[in-house]
């Protein structure tokens, strides 16, 4: 799995403000919604209305009806539309909320959603499940100590290639400005408690990465951007990354909640 597996590659492409949410909301009936948004600032908005090449790396990231009614499908057995709205919020941003319902949670195969790349394999994830007992919520994600195989260790940077990427620190900030990466796992009326890292509020953060906060720390965004492209499990990267601001990734395998 790559650092980068929620969408990461495409907001480096993307170079503007954007925020992308993908929300699990488990209910003790054993349904569940999933709702994700994709939302983009006024800048990124206009280029998307004049065509060219940011249109087409946005393409593979707004789910347009077609596009959710496939994902619905790929999601598993019992997963359908919900809902598919267009939004705006107050601060100027838009995009898309599509809102997933889950007739039978152990049968929901959930990869967050990744964008369509061209002329490039699709990445192979294997899907988080879930399981309830009572209120005993169970999620397990294969991914999370995985490495694929098959891919050759890539050797590290060269300490000129380090320094130049610090050197150019300056002039990327701009392009990671008000990018906002999350995938949550939520109670429907609640989590009353859990092993997980990262537990704010009822709501368990497998991924959340802040680029305005991490960019406060130019030793850890360097190091972070260093390492974007490289395989990694999430255990690794959430050791690498534990004391950095504006990131968090849920290192565990399995992890347990007790629902409200």
């Amino acid at each position: 799995m790559k650092i980068s597996f929620l969408l990461l590659a495409a907001a480096f492409v993307l170079a503007s403000c954007i925020e992308i949410k993908s929300t699990v909301i488990v209910s003790k009936d054993g349904t569940a919604t999933i709702e994700e948004s994709m939302l983009m600032g006024v800048q990124l908005a206009a280029m998307m209305q004049a065509g060219g090449d940011q249109r087409d790396q946005l393409k593979g990231l707004v789910m347009d009806k077609e596009k959710a009614e496939e994902r619905a499908q790929k999601l598993g057995e019992g997963v359908t539309v919900k809902s598919h709205e267009e939004v705006k919020t107050p601060d100027g941003k838009s995009g898309v909320k599509v809102v997933f319902a889950v007739a039978d949670l152990t049968k929901l195969k959930y990869v967050p959603f990744e964008p369509e790349q061209e002329d490039k394999p699709a990445t192979i994830t294997v899907p988080m499940t879930f399981a309830l007992s009572g209120s005993s919520l169970t999620i397990t994600n294969p991914n999370a100590d995985k490495k694929p195989d098959g891919d050759a260790e890539k050797p590290p940077k060269s300490a000129d290639d380090i320094a130049m990427m610090k050197s150019q620190m300056a002039m990327m900030k701009p392009m990671f400005a008000g990018i906002h990466l999350a995938v949550e796992v939520k109670g429907a009326n609640g989590i009353a408690s859990s092993d997980a890292t990262n537990l704010s509020d009822g709501t368990i953060s497998y991924l959340d990465i802040q680029f305005d906060k991490l960019m406060e720390n130019a030793e850890a965004f360097s190091s972070f951007l260093e390492s974007a492209n490289d395989w990694m499990s999430a255990a690794t990267v959430a050791a690498k990354f534990s004391k950095a601001e504006g990131l968090k990734i849920e290192d565990k395998k399995v992890v347990t909640a007790v629902l409200k």
